[in-house]
C-alpha cells in the first residue's frame, strides 16, 4: 500500500471511531441521569411512606376509638378504616399513589388490632427507557390499642333552684359528653357504653318504684335516703337489717315531695341515645339541695345488688368484672341544705288552748320528716353525701366531682372536691363555657381510661 493510500485509509478510521463514540456518550448520559434522578424517585417514595404511616396511624386511632364504644363486624371494620385511611391519604396530597392490600388483624383477647397496607409510587427517572421500574412498592404498619372494655356512667345533676339560669349549659355539657361515648349512629346493641341520669334537688324522682323502694313511704314518686346500718351501702333496697324487727319502711323512705317532676325521673342504665337525649332535653330547675340522695341514687344505678329494681337491660354488672369499668360524674352548683330523718324530736312554741296560751314545747314527729339546715361543709347533708362518695369509691367505681361556680371555698367546691377520687377528677367551672369544657374534658379522659387499659 503507497503511502497515499495508507493516510486515506487513517482518516477514515478515525473518522468511524468517532461516530462509534458519540452513542456511547449518549448512553451513559442517559444512564448517568438515571443514576441521579434514582436518588430523586427513592427519596420521593420515603417521603410518602412517611406521609402514609401518618394516615395510617391516624385511620387506626379513628378504629380504635370506634371499637371502643362499639362491636363491630370485620366487614363494618374494612368499611371505616378504608374510609378513614382514604380521607386521611387525600388531606396529605397522596392522591396520586395507588394504594392496595390494605388489611387488619384484631386480637380481641388483648384489644390490639395490627393494620398493614402497600403503596405503589410512580417513578420519574428509573423508568426511562425501561431501566428501571415503573413504580416502588412501599410497606407501611402500625399496631394500635383499642379498649375490650365495657363502661358504665351515672351522670348525677344538679337540678336545683340555682340553676335556673344555667339549665341550657348544663343540657349542652350532657350532650357534648353523651356524643363523645355513645356517637350519633351507634347501634344500641352494639354499644360498649351505658349511661343512667339522675336529676336531683331535695331528693330524686324514681317514678313507679318509688312506692315499691321505700315500702310505701316515698310522697308521691319521690325518693330520699336511707337510715339504718344500710345507710352508707349499697345494700339492695330490701335488704334485711340484722335486727329483723326492723322493717325496710324503717331505713329507707321519703320525707319530700319536692323532687324533680315526673319528666325529669331517674333513667337507669341505658345505651338508647335518643332516650338519652330526651331525658336531657327534659331537665329544668326547681327545689333545694340535698346532694347525698343525688349520689346514693346515681351510686344504686352502677351497683348490682339493685338488679332487681332495674330493667333487664339497665341492670349493673358485676364489681369484679374484669371487662367492665365504672364511673360517676356529680356536679353541683351550690351547698347541701337538706337532710332526712325519721321519727325526729322538735322543739318550739306551740299554743296550749287548753290553758289558753302559747308555750315552748318539744315533740315527735313520727314517721320521715325533712331537715332544712344552713349551708355548711360540717353540716349533715353534706357529712352524709361525702360519706358515700368514699362508699363507692371503695367499691372501684371513679368519681369525677364537679363544682360550678367561682367561690373556691364554697361547701359545695369542698364537697366536690372530697367526692373525687382524686386531684386530677375534680373540676371548678367558674362559667357556663368551663362547665361545657368540664364535661367534655371527662368524656375524653374516660375514653382514654379505656382505650388505654
Amino acid at each position: 500500500m503507497n503511502y497515499k493510500a495508507s493516510l486515506i485509509q487513517l482518516k477514515k478510521y478515525n473518522s468511524d471511531q468517532r461516530g462509534s463514540i458519540m452513542p456511547m456518550f449518549a448512553i451513559l448520559g442517559v444512564m448517568l441521569m438515571v443514576i441521579a434522578g434514582a436518588a430523586v424517585d427513592y427519596s420521593r417514595a420515603v417521603n410518602n411512606r412517611e406521609k402514609m404511616a401518618h394516615a395510617l396511624d391516624a385511620a387506626a386511632l379513628t378504629l380504635a376509638t370506634k371499637l371502643s364504644t362499639s362491636v363491630m363486624t370485620d366487614s363494618e371494620i374494612d368499611t371505616l378504616l378504608g374510609e378513614a385511611f382514604a380521607a386521611n391519604i387525600q388531606t396529605l396530597g397522596l392522591d396520586d399513589v395507588a394504594i392496595s392490600n390494605l388489611t387488619h388483624n384484631v386480637d380481641p383477647d388483648n384489644g390490639v388490632i395490627d393494620i398493614a397496607t402497600t403503596v405503589s409510587v410512580p417513578t420519574q427517572f428509573l423508568s426511562m427507557g425501561g431501566i428501571g421500574p415503573d413504580n416502588l412498592t412501599v410497606h407501611v404498619k402500625t399496631e394500635v390499642n383499642y379498649s375490650r372494655f365495657n363502661v358504665e356512667l351515672a351522670l348525677v345533676l344538679d337540678v336545683t333552684g340555682s340553676m335556673k339560669y344555667d339549665i341550657d349549659t348544663l343540657q349542652d355539657a350532657s350532650n357534648d359528653l353523651l356524643d363523645t361515648l355513645i356517637p350519633e349512629g351507634t347501634d344500641e346493641s352494639d354499644s360498649k357504653v351505658k349511661i343512667s341520669i339522675i336529676p336531683y334537688s331535695q331528693g330524686v324522682n324514681l317514678g313507679s318504684d318509688a312506692s315499691t323502694v321505700t315500702n310505701g313511704d316515698a310522697s308521691g314518686n319521690c325518693v330520699t335516703e336511707r337510715l339504718g346500718e344500710a345507710q352508707y351501702t349499697d345494700d339492695a333496697y330490701n335488704y334485711t337489717p340484722t335486727d329483723a324487727s326492723l322493717v325496710s319502711s324503717s331505713y329507707f323512705g321519703g320525707g319530700s315531695g319536692s323532687c324533680p317532676n315526673n319528666s325529669m325521673s331517674l333513667l337507669p342504665l341505658t345505651n338508647d341515645r335518643d332516650a338519652l337525649q330526651t331525658k336531657i332535653s327534659a331537665l329544668d330547675d326547681g327545689g333545694g339541695t340535698a346532694g347525698q340522695t343525688g349520689v346514693a341514687w346515681g351510686w344504686y344505678t352502677l351497683s348490682p345488688n339493685w338488679s332487681n329494681v332495674w330493667p333487664t337491660d339497665s341492670a349493673p354488672g358485676a364489681y369484679d368484672d374484669d371487662e367492665l369499668l365504672k364511673f360517676a360524674i356529680i356536679m353541683t352548683d351550690g351547698d347541701n341544705n337538706r337532710y332526712y330523718d325519721q321519727d325526729i324530736e322538735k322543739c318550739g312554741w306551740k299554743y296550749n288552748y287548753s290553758k289558753n296560751k302559747y308555750e315552748y314545747t318539744c315533740y315527735t314527729v313520727t314517721g320521715w320528716s325533712e331537715v332544712s339546715e344552713s349551708q355548711s361543709y360540717s353540716n349533715e347533708s353534706s357529712t352524709r353525701q361525702r360519706a358515700l362518695c368514699q362508699a363507692m369509691k371503695d367499691e372501684g367505681i371513679t368519681v369525677y366531682g364537679i363544682y360550678f361556680g367561682t367561690n373556691t371555698s364554697s361547701a359545695g367546691a369542698k364537697n366536690m372536691s372530697a367526692c373525687a377520687t382524686d386531684a386530677s377528677t375534680f373540676y371548678q367551672a367558674n362559667s357556663s363555657s368551663e362547665l361545657i369544657s368540664a364535661f367534655g374534658n371527662i368524656a375524653k379522659k374516660i375514653q382514654a381510661i379505656y382505650l388505654a387499659k
